[in-house]
């Protein structure tokens, strides 16, 4: 059969697409982690609660109730939440071909180079925002590049009120456009982002002012240093290296330099934020993407061979990220009993709340059909040391109220090792004068240090 090359590369990009999607989908799995915090909320927000208001929310809102949305369509069907990382990569993989799309004769690369990426490949096994957010920055570069920035501020302010870490690549979109002295765009994306950014957060500034300035300004300055960030970005480095120097050549060589701003002014604000995770460098991938499909396209066009060596050493590379991915990465974090665990909490006969490790207990309330108490969904320890969370008064009015304490634990009695697992969200004190073992659930993992889930029934 026949192609254009339009039509080929239509064929490529889908086929690329497809095979994401459905080697995702085989692996389709619950984890531990913040997404069961944000499932939770979804439900919450349809049961009539708004974040910031009734219930703590480190981000701004639309993401959950982009959630919201999709759990009121799927109703129940808890699982389906896992297939958003997959939906919204695949449509950030069609966008950034649409990017390269017209000016790049080998724009059919990006979605590859995208979704082959061990960073995607990682980060679309948990639900954490981030991968709806960045479909909306692309959405606003591509309609940047196509003269209407009033509609690109309405998807820049979208993607930053999914996620503020979209700001900085804002912030670099717009200082190239001032560079470029394009002021009259630079208006209209600020007009179109400052109207939409008010429509939404309109209902917020008038229920919960004082507590959306608090979760979205004070806390985040106020939380501890996480994670160290060097050994985070060594990790990003191992896996991405060949696509970040052919990002590097790409950029020297393009003449189209938008893609550079935003990925450097991300990168510096990565480099001094003092709590860094991996899944935030997802928002780099992109800008890497393009920018090495640029670099590729200048290769083929001064010598084929090299180009054809280049792919040869970047598909290698891939072919190893995902190896290790599937071998070390992937079986990681799996909750494969939350609906055994649920079950034992459904005929207590009483009607305490669900306390506890924001990895496990908002999915295990779900599947109970149990309630959160007081609504504190979010239980990460960084919110109790920020001072978000009083963690004595919480802990004094949980088993004055009677809560069934949900904790990760590890336990070896061989090695005289137990971690209870709730410290630095429930005080010790009151859990050895008021809790006692309800239910234990081993977790099979030998790579799991943490290898018991235990529920705790904790009453004054």
């Amino acid at each position: 059969m026949n192609l254009t090359d339009k039509h080929r590369d239509w064929y490529i990009v889908g086929a690329t697409v497809l095979f994401f999607i459905l080697t995702k989908l085989s692996m389709l799995s619950f984890r531990f982690g913040d997404e069961n915090v944000y499932f939770y909320m979804s439900d919450a927000i349809l049961r009539g609660f708004i974040p910031h208001k009734d219930f703590f929310l480190a981000d701004p809102p639309l993401f959950v109730y982009i959630m919201a949305g999709f759990k009121a369509l799927f109703g129940s069907h808890l699982i389906l939440f896992k297939t958003l990382p997959i939906l919204f990569d695949s449509i950030s993989a069609i966008l950034i071909y649409l990017l390269l799309k017209g000016r790049n004769s080998l724009a059919f690369l990006g979605p590859i180079f995208y979704l082959a990426s061990f960073t995607v490949i990682s980060t679309s096994d948990y639900v954490t925002g981030a991968e709806i957010m960045i479909p909306f920055v692309l959405l606003a570069l591509l309609l940047d590049q196509r003269s209407k920035p009033f509609w690109s501020g309405v998807f820049w302010a979208m993607a930053c009120l999914c996620k503020l870490y979209a700001g900085p690549a804002l912030i670099g979109f717009l200082l190239y456009k001032l560079i470029k002295k394009e002021f009259h765009t630079i208006k209209n994306v600020i007009l179109g982002g400052l109207i939409t950014s008010l429509i939404i957060l309109a209902p917020f500034f008038i229920l919960a002012l004082e507590q959306i300035f608090y979760n979205l300004i004070t806390h985040q300055f106020n939380r501890p240093a996480g994670l160290d960030k060097w050994n985070i970005f060594h990790f990003f480095i191992n896996f991405e290296w060949l696509l970040i120097l052919a990002s590097i050549w790409g950029a020297i060589k393009t003449k189209n330099k938008i893609f550079i701003y935003p990925l450097v002014l991300s990168t510096l604000f990565f480099l001094f934020y003092k709590d860094l995770y991996f899944l935030y460098l997802h928002i780099l991938m992109p800008f890497f993407v393009i920018l090495a499909v640029e670099c590729v396209e200048y290769l083929y066009n001064k010598q084929k061979e090299i180009v054809f060596v280049f792919l040869v050493i970047m598909f290698g590379n891939f072919l190893y990220g995902t190896s290790l991915y599937l071998k070390i990465y992937q079986p990681q974090g799996i909750f494969n009993n939350p609906e055994e665990i649920s079950e034992a909490l459904k005929n207590t006969g009483d009607d305490f709340p669900i306390y506890g490790i924001q990895e496990v207990a908002p999915l295990i309330a779900l599947y109970s059909d149990k309630k959160i108490f007081n609504n504190i969904i979010d239980t990460n320890t960084q919110n109790f040391a920020s001072g978000t969370h009083n963690l004595d008064q919480i802990s004094k009015d949980a088993v004055e109220r009677g809560i069934y304490l949900v904790a990760r634990t590890g336990e070896y009695p061989e090695q005289n090792i137990k971690d209870t697992g709730f410290e630095g969200y429930f005080n010790r004190e009151l859990f050895e004068s008021s809790c006692v073992t309800y239910k234990s659930f081993s977790r099979p993992s030998p790579d799991d240090t943490m290898n018991k889930i235990v529920i705790y029934r904790c009453k004054k």
